[in-house]
This record gives structure tokens, C-alpha cells and sequence, in this order.
């Protein structure tokens, strides 16, 4: 990561709208290194809207704490409405099953007394005086690399719930370094392409999940169907695939390829995979827009499913987003979803999460009750939050299936919301590698430049990839040498 000490407060959708307008450089014609420099995941989970019929929770009380409770802190920098309402029921639930633990927390926004929350925290963590349990918008590998993190295996072996084998193993990986876990994975919300289904139907293309791109031949064909020109500008395009640069590691490993292995600490931006991989977004641009990413940026103003993105606005047959899309962007038209396709050197799927992490900071003065608290709340506490919040698919393998988002059936019908739900899940089984690096956001940074360099011809592939492997591998060296 960057430094984990920049992080700003924002939702997801605001994350990929600062992504996409400064990492991508509008499409990655500018493509400065500034494309996760604000955090590396760092995002709230977003806020559905309560279904009307659903009553919204009553003002939390505070459970009383006996007089002989530990008292433990918890750190957040959760700040929406729904947060203030939810939160507070889920704390209290865990007290009233916990007598013995009081926790001490508050929904603002940021650390007790304000300030930058990383900066703060890690000001705590170095002068021995941490918070006992904290959530994360950065993965918790980065910080347990820095030993700013306790770990958690020895507790997780005796746990009730949240043993190693209750969360789905890719996501459980970005809390994990050299073998050590230093925090637990809450939500993992699944990255997916949807589509527009009328825009589909007018160009004869069918709209059934099965009959969608299954590779990334059919994803570029299918594209250029959808493709509309006024004079010689785009006035409808069908994807743009390098308009995410948050999907950039699920695109390599898509293809057979890597960014970062985790396993040897090493990176791999230039190997052959990756070449081909950006060869084929060169020609993707070429056959569709020309080569022109000038043209293709009067239409094409930014990415994502939310309002006043081009999806929305009927210029784009398909979009990259993720499970948290499918209510909270409010879609005005009937759409569909479908998982990212392997590529000509590929040989499965892969897909991309987004997680929340909690964690324990390192020299926490309650470790047995701070563990107890961050299994309640990536466990149980956190089906209770995806049931009435927001559609990210629980990290938990555990939760019951009879737990349905309230505004997901209120929106789609109970069937098809219980086969979304079903179809996330199942993607969480084979996640790429992600949000494991010491340096994720640097190195993302600088892949979004060479990428930018790659499309807008300022460098061959072999070259602008070649030289990002350089700057990050000799970063990721300092880092663990200093570390």
C-alpha cells in the first residue's frame, strides 16, 4: 500500500467515480499515478434503501454493561444513516450474548477526536496504546506485513464461528501474509458486468445469462455489436474493458497471468500473459473506437452503473460494477448481470471481491474479547447488516440461505433474488488473488500509468509493462526490507 496512512472517507461508489476520473485519466488519457492514491479499498458499504414496507430498526438502546465487563474499543469509520442504525443494533446484540464485554464505540466517521484514521491509528499501534478492534477499508495483509496487526490464527483454532474454513479462502487471503492471518473479511462484494437488456434485444442479442460472452472473444464481439458511430465518434458503445482499473489483477489472472504472487513475494506485470493481455485491448480499441481515445472520450465520461454514467444514460450496452450495484445504483431499465470470462490463455473463472476487514490492532489490551468481537461481527453480526443493508455477499460461508436482502426482493421478487444472492456466492469460490501486496496501491497506481501509456500509444506493451515491473518489484523490496 501507498504508505497506510492516506485514507479518505467515502462510499464505494465514490471510490470508483475518483478512480475512474483520475487513475483512468478519462478513459486513461492522461493516466496519471493517481488512481488509488486517496486508499486502497477504501469504501463504506453502500446503503440500500429499506424497502417501505420494511419497518426501520428502533433508536438503539445501550445495553447496560455489568459492572465486571471488559470494556473493549472498536474503531470505525462507518458514518451513513443506515450505519447509525444498524451498527448500534448489531453492537448490542453481541453484548446481550456477551455480558461480560461492554464495547466502546462511536459511528462518526473517523477515529475518537478526529483525525486522519490511519494516521491516527498507527500513531496509536507505534506508542503502544491501540483501540482493540478496528475496521479496515485497507487490507489487512498490508498492515500485518508492517506488524501493525495481531494475529489471529492461534485464536481462530478454538473458535466458535469464525475458524479458518468459515470464510471462503480466496477472500480469507488478504487478511493473510507469509502464512500469518491478521484480521477477518466481512462482506466480499463480487465484481460482475451487466448489461443493458433492451439495448441487447434491439441488436438481436439475447439476454439470457447462459447465452452471455463466455469468453473474452465473445465479450469483444458482443461488444462490437452494440457499437454506433456519429461521423467519426462513438455515439453508443458496447464495453469498455480497461475502464475499471480496480478489475486490472482479476484481467490478468483472467488470462493465465498475475500481478502479484503472493506466494513468492514477487511481481509478474510483464509476463507474456500480460502482454497478450494488453495486445488484445490494443486491438479492442483499434477495431471499435478507432484508436481514438480522445473520440471515445466525449461519449465515454467515466465507468460504473451508477446515474449520469453512460450505462445509465444509454451509451454503454455493458459496464463493470459489482453485487452492490444491483440496488444501490438504481438502474431505471432491466438489466442483467454475468461473471468476468477467461481469456485466450485462461483456463477458468476468476473473479474480483471487495471487501470490509476487522481486525485487532497489535498490543491490544483484550485480545481474547476483541477476538470474540470481530467474530461476531464478520459472522452473524454481519448477516444481520446484509439482510437490511447493503448487497455485499458475506465473506461468513455460513450464513443461512434463508437470509435475503430486503431491498433485493423487494426490488426483484423473492425467486430472482435469492438466485442473484446464490450466483454471488458461487463466484466467491473461485476469487483471483487480490488485495494481498504490501504495496496493493502503488502498484496499481503505476499499472494504471503503463496501461494509459499502452492505449494511448505512447509505449508498447513490452515496454510500458516491462518498466512498471521494475519500479514495483524495487518498491515492494523496500518495503519488506524496511518492513
Amino acid at each position: 500500500m501507498k504508505s497506510n496512512t492516506v485514507m479518505k472517507k467515502m462510499n464505494r461508489r465514490d471510490f470508483l467515480q475518483a478512480v475512474a476520473l483520475t487513475g483512468s485519466g478519462a478513459l486513461l488519457a492522461a493516466c496519471a499515478p493517481a488512481a488509488t492514491t486517496t486508499t486502497d479499498a477504501g469504501k463504506e458499504p453502500q446503503v440500500n434503501q429499506a424497502p417501505t414496507n420494511t419497518p426501520a430498526p428502533a433508536t438503539p438502546t445501550a445495553v447496560p454493561a455489568a459492572a465486571s465487563a471488559v470494556k473493549i474499543s472498536w474503531w470505525n469509520q462507518f458514518s451513513t444513516d443506515t450505519c447509525k442504525k444498524w451498527f448500534p443494533e448489531i453492537v448490542n446484540t453481541f453484548m446481550l450474548d456477551n455480558p461480560n464485554i461492554a464495547v466502546d464505540f462511536e459511528i462518526s466517521g473517523g477515529p475518537p477526536g478526529g483525525g486522519n484514521y490511519a494516521e491516527v491509528l498507527l500513531a496509536r499501534i507505534a506508542a503502544g496504546n491501540p483501540p482493540d478492534t478496528i475496521t479496515l477499508w485497507d487490507p489487512p495483509s498490508g498492515y500485518g506485513s508492517r506488524g501493525a496487526l495481531a494475529e489471529i490464527d492461534d485464536l481462530m483454532s478454538i473458535a466458535t464461528t469464525a475458524k479458518s474454513t468459515a470464510f471462503y479462502e480466496g477472500v480469507l487471503k488478504s487478511c493473510q501474509f507469509k502464512g500469518k492471518t491478521f484480521g477477518l473479511p466481512a462482506s466480499a462484494g463480487v465484481g460482475c458486468f451487466f448489461i443493458n437488456k433492451e439495448l441487447f434485444e434491439s441488436k438481436g442479442l439475447s439476454t439470457n445469462r447462459e447465452n452471455l460472452p463466455k469468453t473474452w472473444a465473445d465479450l469483444r464481439d458482443t461488444s462490437a455489436k452494440l457499437v454506433e458511430y456519429e461521423g467519426d465518434t462513438p455515439d453508443l458503445v458496447g464495453m469498455v474493458p480497461w475502464d475499471s482499473p480496480w478489475m486490472n489483477s482479476v484481467w490478468s489472472q483472467l488470462n493465465g497471468g498475475t500481478i502479484f504472487d503472493s506466494s513468492t513475494l514477487t511481481y509478474k506485470i510483464d509476463s507474456p500473459q500480460n502482454v497478450e493481455w494488453m495486445n488484445y485491448w490494443l486491438d479492442w480499441a483499434e477495431n471499435q473506437y478507432k484508436g481514438s481515445m480522445e473520440k471515445l472520450n466525449i461519449l465515454y465520461t467515466g465507468p460504473d452503473v451508477y446515474p449520469d454514467s453512460p450505462f445509465q444514460l444509454k451509451k454503454a450496452g455493458m459496464a463493470t460494477s459489482g453485487a452492490w450495484a444491483c440496488t444501490d445504483a438504481g438502474i431505471p431499465f432491466k438489466w442483467e448481470i454475468f461473471a468476468p470470462p477467461p481469456g485466450p490463455s485462461g483456463s477458468g473463472p476468476k473473479n474480483f471481491y471487495w471487501p470490509n476487514w476487522f481486525a485487532m490492532p497489535k498490543g491490544g489490551p483484550h485480545p481474547q474479547e476483541a477476538f470474540k468481537f470481530i467474530e461476531h461481527m464478520t459472522t452473524k453480526g454481519w448477516a444481520v447488516w446484509y439482510e437490511n443493508a447493503t448487497l455485499d455477499t458475506p465473506a461468513w460461508t455460513g450464513i443461512s440461505p434463508e437470509v435475503i436482502n430486503k431491498a433485493l426482493e423487494a426490488q426483484e421478487g423473492r425467486e430472482r433474488a435469492i438466485e442473484l444472492q446464490k450466483y454471488f456466492s458461487e463466484m466467491l469460490k473461485t476469487t483471483a488473488d487480490v488485495w494481498t501486496s504490501p504495496v496493493e496501491s502503488f502498484a496499481s497506481d503505476t499499472l494504471a500509468s503503463a496501461i494509459g501509456e499502452i492505449l494511448n500509444k505512447v509505449s508498447s506493451p513490452d515496454e510500458a509493462l516491462a518498466n512498471a515491473q521494475k519500479v514495483v518489484q524495487a518498491k515492494l523490496d523496500e518495503t519488506l526490507k524496511n518492513g
